[in-house]
């Protein structure tokens, strides 16, 4: 049996609670045709989760982009009040920004 087979299956649920217990509400601002957030500099990854997750009010299309790489990460939808992954498998402590498609609010939590 491996360590993974050993871990209940309530510790996933459990930590992305604990991930969205965490979340911060955001506003984007117009960049270009784009809308971006946070309004300067950039969001930092914490330990609470994963991934980094976000929960627009309406429907968007959002994608991530990284300090580290100068990349971003290809669009993803948004569907309104449900939470999606804009990331997987992030680094605590990684510097990122978001790009969104048309003006948002809502909550991320990463």
């Amino acid at each position: 049996m491996t360590a993974a087979a050993t871990v209940p299956a309530a510790a996933t649920p459990a930590r992305a609670q604990a991930c969205y217990d965490h979340s911060v509400g955001y506003e984007t601002v117009p960049l270009g045709e784009l809308h971006r957030w946070p309004r300067t500099g950039w969001a930092t990854t914490s330990p609470y989760c994963a991934d980094i997750n976000i929960k627009a009010n309406v429907m968007t299309d959002v994608k991530v982009c990284f300090r580290a790489t100068g990349r971003c990460n290809d669009f993803k939808t948004a569907y309104a009040r449900s939470w999606i992954q804009a990331a997987t498998n992030v680094l605590d402590g990684t510097k990122y920004y978001l790009l969104f498609s048309s003006y948002s609010a809502g909550l991320a939590s990463a």
